[in-house]
């Protein structure tokens, strides 16, 4: 796991390399394999170090891992297979009122002197009327964005960890919210399934990037 984050610090790591090309959508899962809490808890921290604009965080989850809770989530997702043989869904949410977080996230930086008051107040100074003013569809754009870096983030770490992802955006998405009772400014982005797959993922093509990059 170190290479893991080696690599993502910059340095080049062979295993770096197999977790991204190992890594493949799994259907079905193996219905006993489960998961411990404080494993999740985890690799949802260790996800927590995916890019976001400005370092504002906006990705919110709901971990479901008990048969009510998949019971629940099943009426709104039409993947049924990977809902109820995974060890867990996870519902990826995006807040919309993320630059709530700024003082939390900036004021811990200025205590552990990653930056000056002067710099966290320049930033809200600058940043919080733009963020603020924001068109709505402008706004949920950029959620969207950023917790799709935070759902690619987990789902090579939990390749990394030995366990086998499928992200799936097959869902009623207004039906979870309902189902869940999300306050208005959490909006359902994402799900994940995961577990010990039962069968492997299916192999895909890919298409080569000289088809299809552009130089000037």
């Amino acid at each position: 796991m170190r290479n893991f984050f080696n690599t993502l610090l910059g340095k080049k790591s062979p295993e770096f390399f197999d977790v991204i090309k190992g890594r493949k959508s799994v259907k079905y899962f193996d219905p006993s394999s489960k998961m411990k809490r404080e494993e999740i808890i985890e690799m949802l921290d260790e996800a927590n170090t995916a890019p976001s604009s400005c370092n504002l965080q906006p990705w919110r989850y709901i971990v479901v891992d008990t048969q009510e809770g998949k019971e629940k989530l099943g009426s709104a997702n039409f993947n049924k297979i990977q809902n109820d043989t995974s060890a867990a869904m996870i519902i990826v949410l995006g807040d919309l009122n993320y630059y709530s977080k700024f003082d939390e996230i900036y004021g811990e930086a200025v205590e552990k002197g990653y930056m000056t008051k002067e710099v966290k107040d320049g930033f809200e100074e600058g940043m919080g009327p733009q963020l603020e003013s924001l068109p709505l569809d402008k706004n949920r754009e950029g959620v969207y964005f950023d917790c799709g870096l935070w759902t690619m983030q987990f789902a090579n770490i939990a390749r990394a960890k030995g366990y086998d992802t499928n992200i799936i955006g097959g869902f009623i998405r207004e039906r979870v919210a309902e189902l869940f009772e999300l306050e208005e400014n959490l909006i359902p982005v994402m799900l994940i399934a995961i577990g010990k797959k039962e069968k492997d993922g299916r192999p895909t093509v890919r298409l080569r990037a000289e088809k299809l990059v552009r130089f000037e």
